[in-house]
């Protein structure tokens, strides 16, 4: 395992290296989501809280193969979550919609949770009277027993934190970004309360950023403009100096449209690299088409997919390492 994770960090090393070498990619702000880029999830520790005895009662009760069941179990906590919204009446007016990895609403309250506007406390008593007066919400107890400790673990901060861990291969990606004279950020859809728990575990982790902006604090969500704004103006970026990387596709759409060049982490950071080359030569010879023809680059649509047209990029890379403190 540590032979194998050794090549790993070897092969991105060679291939950032390559990268800052040969594409002289102008931006010099990288910007990462956390959640499926630098975090994951533990799938140990999770089973291990959710309990593989329920997992197998719940599959033989309702008659749904084990390997399918995540995604069932993911569909029914959202529905019963929404339930519970509309069981207290709770004005979800100002929730900004987010999704999860695969396109799918989240519920509402995670909606309100993620922008800072409802505590972790105040949805678990939600959740607790919720259960108590609807038991014929659950199709068998195995289900109920399942939806109401995967509701503990994400809405309880100490237990949700104890259930992510670090990508080694993302902190060796930023590491080498900083080294090649890159500053680092990170935007993310997070709660204030694990999130505190999250940088006091992973203090080194974070410290290596110079700046962090999540969506409790600022009251937004992505892929919604008000939270990558936020970034732009706290700190000064420039949105065509800056490559954001997230795994969902809608808040990479969302970045184009302001401006910031954008791609999508779906596999290994040797991938990555490759999609940001790509996208950058793709920019370039936009460019050269655009002087060629006699067109004013910056007469062209800078805020519609412009990873791809990069219709502001500079033509060379004059950024030294120069950069700030962690200071999220």
């Amino acid at each position: 395992m540590k032979k194998s994770l050794k090549i790993l960090l070897l092969m991105i090393s060679l291939a950032v290296g390559t990268f800052s070498a040969s594409s002289k990619t102008p931006a010099k702000d990288f910007i990462f989501d956390f959640g499926g880029v630098l975090i994951s999830t533990d799938k140990i520790a999770s089973f291990r809280h959710i309990g593989i005895m329920n997992i197998a009662a719940c599959s033989f009760q309702l008659g749904i193969n084990p390997l399918y069941l995540d995604t069932y179990i993911k569909l029914r906590l959202f529905e019963i979550l929404d339930q519970i919204a509309a069981l207290h009446n709770i004005d979800t007016d100002s929730y900004q919609q987010t999704y999860d990895e695969k396109g799918n609403k989240l519920p509402k309250l995670m909606n309100g949770w993620l922008q800072g506007l409802i505590s972790t406390k105040h949805i678990n008593i939600l959740i607790q009277q919720a259960f108590a007066i609807h038991p014929e919400w659950f199709k068998c107890q195995a289900e109920k027993r399942i939806i109401q400790n995967i509701a503990e673990l994400i809405f309880t901060p100490e237990i949700f934190i104890s259930s992510r861990k670090i990508s080694p291969a993302c902190i060796a990606f930023i590491k080498k970004c900083k080294k090649q004279g890159h500053n680092v950020y990170g935007l993310s859809n997070w709660d204030s309360e694990s999130f505190a728990l999250l940088k006091k575990e992973y203090a080194d982790v974070f410290d290596l950023f110079d700046g962090i902006i999540i969506s409790a604090e600022v009251k937004s969500n992505k892929p919604h403009a008000p939270i990558y704004q936020a970034l732009l103006d706290r700190y000064q970026l420039q949105p065509e100096n800056c490559w954001f990387i997230d795994d969902q596709q809608e808040n990479i759409d969302a970045a184009q449209k302001l401006g910031i060049n954008a791609v999508r982490h779906s596999s290994t950071f040797v991938n990555l690299i490759k999609n940001i080359k790509t996208a950058y030569a793709s920019s370039v010879s936009l460019r050269k088409n655009l002087i060629n023809n006699g067109n004013i680059a910056t007469n062209a649509n800078t805020t519609s997919n412009a990873m791809i047209r990069g219709e502001n990029t500079p033509s060379a890379d004059s950024t030294k390492y120069n950069c700030l403190p962690a200071n999220a």
